[in-house]
C-alpha cells in the first residue's frame, strides 16, 4: 500500500488515534514557530513528542519553520537566519526520529533571475549538507511559487539524493499559474513527498492569502482521482500527507479509503 501520513496540525493528541488506527504515519508540526529557536520551549516540546509518540510505529517527518526564510538570498544575514532554522529543524527531527524535513524556498515571484537564485540555493544547500547523514531527507515545499521551474533547476542543479520536492498540490493549485496535473507531470520523480489538500484556487476579488483554504480533499476545484492516478504515474515512490484543517481530516481519510488507497483493516490504539 501507499505509505500515508497525517499532518498533525499542531494538536497530535488529536490525529495520534486516527493514524494509529488506520496505520498511517504522521508529520510533525508542532515546531514550526521560529520563536522556539534557542528556547527552553523546544526542549519541553520535543519531550511532549516522544511520550505523545513513544510507541507509534509509523513514519514520522517534521515541518521546519518557515516565515520569511529565503534559500537563494544574496543577503548574507538572511542566509545565515535561513541555515539556522534549518539545522535546528534538523537537530529537532533528529530527537524525533523523522526521516523526512519539509521546508519551504522563500522564493518571491518576480523579483529574481531563476538562474541566479538557483545558484545561490545550490550553494546553501552543498553548504548544509556537508555535516549532515544520509538519514533525513530535506524535502522543499512549494508555496508562492508561480510554476515548477525553480523547483525544478534547484533539484537538478544539487543533484542530491537527500533533496526532493514535496510538492502541496493546495499551494499549485492556488498560487501557480500551472496546473497541478502540470505541475506533477514536469516535476515526475522529483517529487518524493505531497501535501494533499484542497482550495478552490484563484477566485476573483477575493485576497490571493484567503485562497490557501486546506479543505478536505472532497471540498474543491482540484480534480483528486485525476492527480492521484498522475502522482501514481510519475511519482510512485512519494510519501502522501493529507494537510487539510482538522476538521476535514476524518473525511479525507475515508475518502482516500473508499479509493482504495487506506486499507479497511483497522489497528485499535490509545495514547
Amino acid at each position: 500500500m501507499k505509505e500515508i501520513r497525517l499532518c498533525d496540525d499542531t494538536d497530535v493528541r488529536r490525529v495520534f488515534e486516527l493514524c494509529v488506527n488506520n496505520n498511517l504515519g504522521i508529520e510533525i508540526q508542532g515546531f514550526y514557530n521560529p520563536n522556539l529557536i534557542d528556547t527552553e520551549e523546544t526542549e519541553k516540546l520535543i519531550l511532549y513528542y516522544k511520550n505523545a509518540l513513544a510507541n507509534f510505529q509509523g513514519g514520522k517527518s517534521l515541518h521546519a519553520p518557515f516565515w520569511d526564510l529565503n534559500l537563494g538570498t544574496k543577503n548574507p544575514m538572511i542566509k545565515d537566519a535561513t541555515m539556522k532554522t534549518f539545522n535546528y529543524a534538523y537537530k529537532v527531527a533528529k530527537e524525533l526520529g523523522c526521516t523526512e524535513i519539509v521546508v519551504h524556498n522563500g522564493f518571491v515571484p518576480n523579483t529574481s533571475f531563476y538562474q541566479g537564485w538557483v545558484k545561490n540555493a545550490t550553494a546553501f544547500w552543498q553548504e548544509f549538507f556537508t555535516d549532515k547523514d544520509d538519514s533525513i531527507t530535506m524535502m522543499i515545499e512549494n508555496q508562492c511559487e508561480e510554476d515548477s521551474e525553480v523547483l525544478k533547476m534547484e533539484i537538478d542543479s544539487v543533484n542530491d539524493p537527500r533533496l526532493k520536492v514535496c510538492l502541496d498540490i493546495g499551494h499549485a493549485n492556488a498560487n501557480s499559474n500551472m496546473s497541478v496535473e502540470d505541475w506533477i507531470i514536469t516535476l515526475g520523480d522529483r517529487i518524493g513527498y505531497l501535501h494533499l489538500h484542497n482550495n478552490h484556487g484563484k477566485q476573483v476579488g477575493r485576497p490571493s492569502y484567503m485562497n490557501d483554504e486546506h479543505l478536505g480533499l472532497d471540498d474543491g476545484t482540484i480534480d483528486v482521482v485525476e492527480v492521484f492516478s498522475l502522482l501514481e504515474e510519475y511519482c510512485p515512490n512519494a510519501i502522501w500527507n493529507v494537510e487539510c484543517k482538522l476538521d476535514y481530516i476524518e473525511r479525507s481519510v475515508e475518502t482516500l479509503k473508499s479509493m482504495g488507497y487506506i486499507n479497511n483493516q483497522t489497528k485499535r490504539s490509545k495514547i
